[in-house]
């Protein structure tokens, strides 16, 4: 994946103020929605606001997050998608909305590539794979043993079907050759009890969701969705270093607008995103949520970036024949 240096990110918004210029003096004249497809308290909402808050003071207007949550993301995606394209409502998209999702449903009712106008993308995270205390292991291969002694499949909690959690118990599951059941959840603040509880057996859960839980003991973090150990659990493996060698699943999330807005207004969107995501206080908190900043140094550049994640996770879910439930 290729990254562009903070100083050329720098350049390329202060070069962009001149051909927004005129654009600033119309738009916006009101409050700007970002429209988050998952419920409050996940990954993509934190990271909404975190923008929100940024952009709202580059922009002198209110810029406020409306959460759409369900089917993956998909409900909240295609409400974007239909609306005006006049740069008022926006998505924070995802990995879910424009890749997984092409690949989990038969049919979408929006179009991941040619629905939006791209903007940026924000950020990336990662999920941590956790385990009650109740189930009494302490590692991946403790994990698949205990999976293949339980009298029924050991049971995962997510925020539904096609979301990242789901998606990633499904390929641990086909990896590791063991069953699982999925129990997808409404919202976060209805799983996290139940898996510190053992009412469910495990989960894939942004590291902030369940970091308290984890430093306490409450939970065992076994480990990380990504190619390398997160900052925030040092001590915890990757799923590769952990024998899991095709689970790696990172997650990005980023801004769009409805297709057909004016390039203009997209560019002084970008502009306005991509100089808040510089600022040094909104980056150590998006790294204390467990974030990493993305920036794209333009819309065709996150175009590419989301045509390319497209096509890659369209095949992995058709290869593995992952659908929603």
């Amino acid at each position: 994946m290729k990254h562009f240096s903070l100083c050329r990110v720098a350049a390329f918004v202060v070069a962009a103020s001149a051909a927004c210029a005129a654009v600033a003096q119309d738009f916006p004249t009101r409050a700007v929605r970002i429209v988050a497809p998952f419920s409050g308290g996940a990954a993509v909402d934190v990271a909404a606001r975190r923008l929100a808050t940024g952009m709202s003071t580059i922009l002198g207007q209110p810029v406020i997050v409306e959460n759409r949550p369900g089917a993956g993301g998909s409900i909240g995606a295609d409400y974007v998608a239909k609306a005006a394209p006049d740069g008022y409502t926006l998505l924070m998209g995802t990995i879910n909305t424009h890749a997984f999702n092409s690949g989990l449903y038969k049919q979408l009712p929006y179009d991941p590539l040619r629905g939006y106008e791209p903007i940026t993308r924000v950020s990336s995270f990662s999920n941590v794979l956790v385990v009650p205390n109740q189930l009494n292991v302490g590692s991946i291969k403790d994990f698949v043993q205990a999976a293949r002694r339980a009298a029924k499949p050991l049971a995962y909690a997510s925020l539904g079907s096609g979301s990242s959690a789901h998606l990633a118990g499904e390929l641990l599951a086909s990896e590791l050759q063991v069953p699982l059941l999925h129990v997808p959840y409404k919202d976060v603040s209805q799983y996290v009890p139940d898996v510190l509880d053992g009412r469910v057996d495990l989960t894939f859960a942004n590291i902030p969701t369940f970091l308290p839980h984890i430093r306490s003991g409450k939970v065992k973090a076994l480990a990380v969705a990504s190619a390398q150990r997160s900052p925030l659990l040092p001590n915890v493996p990757t799923l590769a270093e952990a024998g899991v060698k095709d689970a790696e699943m990172p997650l990005w999330v980023g801004l769009f607008a409805p297709r057909g807005t004016p390039p203009a207004v997209v560019e002084l969107l970008g502009q306005a995103a991509r100089k808040a995501l510089l600022n040094p206080e909104l980056r150590k908190a998006m790294e204390e949520d467990g974030s990493r900043v993305e920036i794209d140094e333009s819309p065709a550049a996150f175009r590419a970036f989301v045509a390319k994640e497209h096509a890659r996770w369209t095949a992995v879910m058709k290869s593995a024949g992952i659908a929603a439930q």
